[in-house]
């Protein structure tokens, strides 16, 4: 209301401000020209000059007296001619240009006043800006989703209001209710600046309210998530706060388990499992069943690390971090194994070059994954993932040959029973060379005026919005859906979870009933939990979209 109060009264000053010169009578008149003989004003100018000079004579003390009488003789002399020379130029003239203009000014004055007339059609329109400026206020909306709302399509508007009324709400009053109502709000637009910085504002005016009961948990879970990415640690802790809250809230146990586990806070990981196991919702919960289990295992060999660290003790610790999906702690051991015992222990390599790929260092993890294959003999004598993740290193760089060359030799290794869809990932590359080829041999013949080829390739943005566009597509048709998908899944899921969903380096999605939660995965996929980054900012909605609903009813649901 107050907003509204100033941006009116601004308004009308502004209106003021412009429409005073208008109402003026003679504000916009300009002054006449000076009518009077150019030669009449320079000789005039010239004798008060000289008489001016001539009187001052008297008070210059600081000249001798013959000084101040040659001085005065000079002036004298040259104001008897200047003045000669103005009684002659005004002889000449037509008439007295003094007493002309004076007579006008007379005129001007003796001249009845003629009330101006207010100029109504200025005036409105200055009246019609005012009002629109005042009431431009209440329509400038607030952005939504990827851009700007520039349009009238009713629930794009409906959406920008909506949140303007709730940013509007938390500024009057930013209590806990209306921060959380708007700190959602953002969430649901896959806003994470804006849902990030208001949850912090709930959880601080929390801290400060003196109080123990603290921010909602829900608070405390999607900040965790949403800085989970770039500071593990800080997203541990707030997810502690959450259970500090509410502690028999399952979801929070069990990403506690997780993170303590990532983190290597192996007693805190077992007990935030077992909490979970006991609730109602994580009783029988074979995921979590099989992490306490691995977690428990790691505690033998983390004992025989801190009797004897040598190469074995610290390969055995690495491995159970790995198998059991805490990367970052496991490949901390490895870099230790190859700086300080094996430089070229394949395993480590191996391993360190698949997480690399997995946060986007393709050329760093190509070079480590080649090394690893080197030092053991041949790619297939590594475990399989490492052939498959060279593929798909390749793949993402567009070597399609290599990328082949990769898969091979995973599909050698694992057998052709158990290489599931990597067969259909090595037909997809071969039939991409075979259309290179084609597309060489007719741009030979087929040369512009310069005689080059006539490059038949897409800009890298044309192709995303095309599969953007193909995804969208492909959510209104079932058959199309479960191709897009496979492709999704396999171009960005496969090397973590596995070709069938089995698991590896990531979480298992075959049959798991977490992976059959769309809410679940459609947050995963976009924001990104424990190890996995998220996805957000490299797919479209519809492509996320498509790849939940693919999980869903190819892996998630049983058959």
């Amino acid at each position: 209301m107050l907003t509204a109060i100033l941006i009116v009264l601004l308004a009308l000053i502004t209106v003021a401000y412009a429409a005073a010169p208008l109402t003026g009578r003679r504000s916009l008149v300009d002054p006449l020209p000076d009518e009077r003989d150019p030669v009449l004003v320079d000789l005039e100018e010239e004798r008060d000059s000289l008489l001016r000079a001539i009187r001052e004579l008297d008070g210059r003390l600081d000249l001798p007296a013959d000084r101040r009488d040659e001085l005065r003789a000079r002036y004298e002399s040259k104001a008897a001619t200047v003045l000669k020379a103005l009684e002659r130029a005004r002889s000449e003239a037509p008439g007295d240009a003094d007493s002309a203009a004076e007579a006008r000014a007379r005129a001007a004055d003796a001249r009845p006043a003629t009330g101006r007339r207010l100029p109504i059609g200025a005036l409105a329109l200055l009246g019609v800006v005012a009002v629109t400026t005042a009431a431009l206020g209440s329509f400038v909306l607030p952005r939504v989703g990827q851009g700007t709302v520039t349009t009238f399509f009713a629930d794009e508007l409906s959406t920008a209001e909506a949140l303007r009324d709730l940013i509007r709400a938390a500024d009057r009053d930013p209590n806990a209710a209306n921060l959380m109502a708007l700190g959602d709000a953002y969430w649901e637009l896959a806003d994470a600046e804006g849902a990030e910085e208001t949850y912090r504002r709930v959880v601080a005016l929390a801290s400060d309210d003196g109080t123990s009961v603290g921010a909602p948990p829900i608070a405390y879970k999607r900040l965790a998530l949403l800085v989970l990415q770039r500071d593990l640690p800080a997203a541990l802790e707030l997810l502690r706060e959450a259970r500090a809250v509410d502690p028999t809230d399952p979801e929070t146990l069990y990403a506690i388990g997780e993170l303590s586990f990532a983190q290597g806070e192996l007693d805190a990981s077992i007990e935030a499992f077992g909490a979970y196991l006991a609730t109602p919702e994580g009783a029988g919960d074979p995921d979590a069943e099989a992490r306490l289990a691995l977690v428990q295992a790691i505690g033998p060999a983390a004992n025989a690390v801190a009797e004897v660290r040598d190469r074995d003790n610290l390969m055995a610790l690495a491995d159970v971090f790995w198998t059991s999906g805490a990367n970052d702690p496991a490949v901390e051991i490895y870099f230790e194994v190859l700086s300080e015992h094996d430089a070229f222990e394949p395993t480590a390599l191996s391993r360190i070059g698949q997480l690399l790929f997995t946060r986007g260092r393709t050329d760093d993890a190509i070079g480590l994954l080649e090394r690893a294959a080197s030092a053991a003999g041949g790619l297939t004598q590594l475990e399989p993932q490492a052939s498959l993740f060279l593929g798909n290193a390749y793949a993402v760089l567009g070597d399609d040959e290599s990328a082949i060359r990769a898969w091979e030799a995973h599909v050698e290794v694992v057998g052709i029973e158990d290489a599931g869809r990597v067969t259909g990932l090595i037909e997809g590359a071969r039939l991409r060379l075979d259309a290179a080829s084609a597309e060489a041999a007719d741009g030979s013949t087929d040369a512009g005026a310069s005689g080059s080829p006539v490059s038949a390739e897409v800009p890298e943005a044309d192709a995303a919005e095309a599969a953007a566009e193909r995804a969208l597509t492909a959510l209104s048709e079932p058959a199309l859906l479960i191709e897009v998908g496979a492709e999704l899944y396999a171009r960005h899921c496969v090397v973590c979870h596995g070709a069938e969903g089995q698991g590896g380096t990531g979480v298992r999605l075959a049959g798991s009933a977490r992976a059959a939660n769309e809410a679940n995965v459609r947050s995963t996929i976009r924001f990104g939990r424990g190890i996995m980054p998220g996805f957000g900012a490299l797919l479209s909605e519809a492509e996320i979209e498509v790849l939940v609903r693919w999980v869903g009813q190819e892996l998630a649901t049983p058959r």
